[in-house]
């Protein structure tokens, strides 16, 4: 990996070589290096802040708040949440498209550590940036729709989390996104049990998200090895054991290949 270049100015800030660090996240992520990708990510977070480069590390905090909501790491999870809206503070950037993701990032994280009140907000917060700066059919949409659609179901909104799914799957098929659209489907199906376990269109969503793993234009890559890990489960809480064994025996082909 390249190592972090100098200006060669007194004064001037030198920058991480941001790029190849996220290319590396991405494959450690793919292969389910867990331990390896949190010190990746920390190592090279102090690189950004001993450098002054503050986009960059706006960006791996941001990435940190999903490893840290991923492993259940509450303490460092909300520190990398804080220091990371402070940034944004600090950067002058609170209006933007990409503060949004960052605020979306950060909400989910809090949300996943309990705190429903402070996720919601930032929620909120990400969807005005988003409103503000993306055309409504931005995919980045639908990540946010999911996300609000779970924390209406913590408060028990069962209504409204239904609107927001919807919302998102119907951007996510129309940009083609065939395993968010699975998981989509998945969220659904387990909406629909948590009303009425007896409600037809469990199968249905089901049916649909495994359409979604068997389309010939699925791209079998680390993020489909993930996302077949990912819902298996929920098929074997359905009794879908075949389904279950079949999404983690594709996981398993793909990393024994990687």
């Amino acid at each position: 990996m390249a190592d972090c270049c100098s200006c060669g100015n007194h004064g001037e800030h030198s920058h991480i070589p941001l790029a190849d660090v996220i290319r590396e996240c991405d494959r450690l992520f793919s292969l389910e290096k867990t331990g390896e990708l949190g010190e990746h990510l920390r190592f090279w977070r102090r690189r950004a802040a001993e450098a002054g480069d503050k986009k960059s590390e706006l960006s791996l905090l941001s990435e940190l708040m999903g490893h840290y909501r991923m492993t259940g790491d509450e303490k460092r999870g909300v520190a990398a949440v804080r220091d990371g809206f402070a940034l944004i503070d600090e950067l002058g950037i609170g209006d933007t498209a990409g503060a949004g993701t960052i605020y979306l990032n950060g909400a989910t994280a809090l949300q996943s550590f309990g705190l429903a009140g402070d996720a919601r907000k930032f929620y909120q917060t990400a969807e005005r940036c988003y409103r503000r700066n993306l055309p409504e059919d931005d995919p980045r949409f639908a990540g946010l729709f999911n996300n609000m659609a779970s924390s209406c179901i913590d408060s028990g909104e069962f209504a409204a989390a239904e609107k927001y799914y919807r919302q998102a799957l119907a951007l996510l098929e129309r940009t083609g996104n065939l395993m968010d659209s699975a998981v989509t489907c998945v969220n659904l199906a387990q909406l629909f049990d948590a009303q009425d376990p007896e409600d037809p269109r469990i199968e249905e969503h089901l049916d649909r998200a495994m359409a979604c793993f068997d389309s010939p234009d699925a791209v079998r890559d680390g993020y489909y090895a993930h996302t077949c890990r990912k819902c298996a489960s929920a098929f074997g809480y359905f009794g879908r054991f075949m389904d279950e064994q079949e999404l983690n025996e594709r996981a398993d082909r793909f990393h024994a290949g990687a």
